[in-house]
């Protein structure tokens, strides 16, 4: 009986801890703009976060960060990826850096349409 209820408790504690860790791939996000409730995209700020990715060589996508699991709700926000490992958003991050200083890494899975 013993041996059965840690065995119930090391499932829900292993359920808790993915149910934590948003699934999915790596991003880079470039740029995130307050749009709470999601009725006016930041046209200019999603344009200019979206040019100085692309002055890095990279290539920016944009969307509500809603569609993304893992991702505080409310915001648009111009990621770059999704990465399989964080070694590879990390590498690009480096590359990116020059024109977006404050650009950051993020797990999520991006749910879309």
């Amino acid at each position: 009986m013993r041996l059965r209820l840690i065995g119930v408790l090391s499932l829900v504690f292993a359920a808790s801890v993915q149910a934590a860790t948003p699934a999915g791939p790596y991003w880079i996000v470039a740029g995130s703009f307050a749009n709470p409730d999601y009725t006016q995209v930041q046209d200019a700020a999603v344009q200019r976060a979206s040019a100085a990715v692309a002055r890095c060589g990279l290539e920016p996508f944009n969307d509500f960060s809603g569609k993304f699991v893992g991702f505080s709700k409310g915001f648009d926000v111009v990621v770059v990826g999704g990465y399989a490992t964080r070694a590879a958003a990390e590498a690009d991050l480096a590359r990116l850096r020059p024109c977006v200083p404050t650009a950051y890494i993020r797990q999520g899975r991006y749910a879309g349409e």
